[in-house]
Formats: C-alpha cells, structure tokens, sequence
C-alpha cells in the first residue's frame, strides 16, 4: 500500500477532531512536557486563559497530579515510556488531577504511544468522571437507605405493632386501674413511635424526586390493610405536592392513629378514607362501620394527643360515633 504525504485538508480535519472531542487530550514527549493539547482539556484543568497554546502546551504533565503524587508519578511516567503500550480507561485505578486552583477531581486516563518523527511520545486521553462518581455515590446512598427502612419496617414495625396489639389485648383482664392506664399508656407509646420510625422510613427509604405525601398515605393505608383485613377505600381530592412538611407529618400522625384504631378496636369490614385539599385547608375523615367508640377520648389517648396538637395547628379534630354504627375521625387544619 502507497501511503501519501497528508494534505492541508487532512491536517484541518485532524485539527477539528482534536478539538472536537469532549474528553482531555494532551501529546507529551519522553520528559512529560506537554507538546499538544486540546481546548477540553484547558478547560478541564483550568488553564484555558492561561498563556500559550491552550496553556497547558509546554507544561509537564507532573503539574496536573496532586502535590503528593508527582514524585511518584514521574518514576510511573518513566517506566511506561521504557515500556510503552496502550492502556485503556476503566482500569479500576483512583486517579485524580489537579485543577489549576488547587482543588483535586477524580478523572479516568488511557495512554497510547505513537512515534512523531522517529521518537516515541505519549497520547493522554483524560476524562473529568466527578458526575458520574457523585451518580454512584448517591445510588449507593439510596441502596443503603432502602437496605436500612426495610429492616425498620419488616423487623421494628411489626415488632411494637403486635407488642401493642397483644398489651392491647389484655387491657380488659386487668384489675388494677393503675396498672391498666400504665398498660394503656405504654400501648400509646409504643403507636407514636411506630408513627415515628414509618416517617423516618418514609424520610430515608424513599428519593427525593419520587417523594410525596401521596404516595407515603397509599404505602401507609396499604400497609395497615395487612392488619384490618380488608383494605380501605382512598380518596384523595387535591394535590399534597406542596402540602408543608410539618402539616403533612401531622397528617400521617391522625392517620396512623386513626387507623390503628380501627384494627385494634372496631372490629370493622368497610372503613373509608377522604383527604382533601383546598387553597387554604386540609382535612381527612376516616369512617368504619365497626362498633363505635365513645365520643371523648380518654384524656391521655392518642387520640386525645391528636385533638391538642390538631389545635395547636389552628385546626380541630374531633371523633364521634356514627349511626347505626361505626365511628368518624374528622381532622382539619389550615395550611
């Protein structure tokens, strides 16, 4: 094969893809000195208003490693350039370069030699990989976070929920007042810190852009249903997107509560659940056709709990039996 002389038009072309490409590219010699290098590469580094070509063109290429890493970086350097050989990306070295400021980013690096004009020099090809550690870092964060609310949820929840249901149970066999309401009292402990850890693992279990308190009361009534034996009926008139954050825990409070309620005590087959936002208000209402409930809740239930933090909202909730049966949680507060 007859191989001619490059054209002007080949050397133009060979010019744009140099700096066409996204990535660094730099042409160093046998000493490390920066003989070519591309606009992205500049820019990369920080030294695209520097002097020079590009600013970076007779630099050696030790100036863009951390301080610690260029006296060994120069035994590296010379060790492949006795031994040159093409070295892909993705090698699984940490490798990092230093920005003209200082500051230090974490890049890929593959080297292919090529020989100009009889001497061997070295191709770098540099990729600036900070998006896609911080893509990993926070996809491994997620994994962790989603680990940790499934062992809340499948191990602690369930745990205090059936502690609750089985002192629950045997509240009426006790004699003693004192002893009852010290067993009641512990029953709603334990529901306000199962109420507690659902948020938390709403909180940690779920993304930031997937987030939303519609989608934490379908997981929640959903849930809940395990234990009521029927799933109730959900409605949600309005959207909660930009329902504020301490309305909204305060939501999941009553709701939580109400439910537990209905599982615990009203031995219920339909109960249905409205939520409904207007500009300026919130409300829920949970109905069951159960058994009814007394109509004042005792003054240190957690019912009783949710009226006075409802009220310290400017809002109200009130819980009323129905007729011929059932009962009515009606909770409102303005946002």
């Amino acid at each position: 094969m007859i191989e001619s002389e490059p054209t002007t038009a080949d050397a133009a072309l060979a010019l744009q893809l140099l700096q066409g490409s996204p990535d660094g590219l730099l042409l160093m010699d046998a000493e490390g000195r920066i003989v070519l290098a591309n606009r992205s590469a500049a820019m990369m580094f920080g030294y695209a208003d520097a002097p020079g070509a590009e600013g970076l063109v007779g630099r050696v290429v030790e100036e863009l490693v951390p301080d610690e890493q260029r006296g060994p970086h120069v035994a590296l350097r010379r060790s492949y350039t006795d031994d040159p050989h093409p070295r892909p990306m993705g090698t699984e070295l940490r490798l990092l370069g230093q920005h003209r400021s200082g500051s230090l980013f974490p890049v890929e690096v593959s080297l292919s030699p090529i020989t100009v004009d009889g001497n061997i020099q070295t191709v770098a090809t540099v990729r600036d990989v900070t998006e896609r550690q911080d893509a990993r870092a926070k996809l491994e964060l997620q994994e962790e976070r989603a680990r940790i609310a499934h062992d809340l949820h499948d191990l602690v929840i369930q745990r205090l929920f059936a502690a609750g249901m089985s002192l629950q149970s045997v509240t009426n066999l006790i004699e003693s007042p004192v002893a009852r309401d010290r067993v009641i009292a512990v029953t709603d402990e334990l529901d306000e810190t199962v109420s507690a850890i659902r948020s938390a693992i709403f909180r940690i279990g779920t993304p930031d852009e997937t987030r939303n308190l519609a989608s934490h009361v379908a997981s929640l009534v959903e849930e809940r249903s395990r234990h009521l034996g029927f799933t109730p009926d959900l409605l949600i008139a309005g959207s909660l997107d930009d329902v504020p954050d301490f309305i909204g825990d305060q939501l999941v409070e009553t709701l939580t509560e109400a439910v537990t309620n209905v599982a615990r005590h009203a031995h219920a087959t339909v109960a249905t659940i409205r939520i409904t936002r207007t500009d300026d208000t919130i409300s829920l209402t949970v109905r069951d056709n159960g058994r009814g409930i007394d109509a004042t809740p005792r003054p240190l239930g957690g019912l009783s709990s949710l009226v006075w933090r409802a009220a310290e909202l400017g809002g109200s909730c009130s819980v009323a039996p129905l007729q011929p049966a059932g009962t009515e949680l009606v909770w409102q507060v303005p946002i």
